[in-house]
């Protein structure tokens, strides 16, 4: 017998398996980041913070975190060593969060050795399984983005 083909439950599936994802990956994450001194939520920050000087609640908006969370980030990485304030012409409390020379070597090298594992372990995915992943994990970001913006709205 033919199983139908439900593509509500199949995207269902893929969404339910986002946690599990999730988890195994920051435990990978922390298990590789030993010995770097920095937690996974820092490594976040600063890969973010690699690709353009944000501000705080930038950095907080694009991560989903909440601004005091990131704040505290941002702080323990400026003692550090690895962020380092600028001065925001538009805001002169809301500075800019940047690399510091030590941070960006710092992530340089993480990042080398996360692009190292996952061609050893998952070197065989595709480019056309890779974008087709990208593009609908980021419909169901959006999709999931505005539907809490609504509930935190009350709409």
């Amino acid at each position: 017998m033919l199983a139908r083909f439900d593509r509500q439950e199949r995207l269902y599936k893929a969404i339910k398996l986002v946690r599990p994802v999730h988890l195994n990956v920051s435990r990978t994450v922390e298990k590789m980041l030993e010995g770097a001194g920095i937690s996974v939520v820092e490594r976040a920050v600063l890969e973010l913070l690699c690709e353009e000087p944000l501000t705080v609640p930038e950095a907080a908006r694009r991560l989903s975190m909440k601004r005091q969370f990131v704040q505290r980030v941002a702080a323990g990485l400026i003692d550090k060593g690895l962020i380092e304030k600028r001065p925001n012409p538009e805001h002169r409390r809301a500075y800019f969060c940047a690399p510091s020379p030590a941070g960006r070597d710092l992530f340089n090298a993480v990042h080398q050795r996360e692009l190292e594992m996952l061609h050893a372990v998952l070197g065989d995915i595709n480019q056309t399984e890779v974008v087709v992943a990208l593009r609908v994990m980021a419909r169901i970001d959006a999709a999931f983005e505005a539907l809490a913006r609504q509930v935190s709205e009350g709409t």
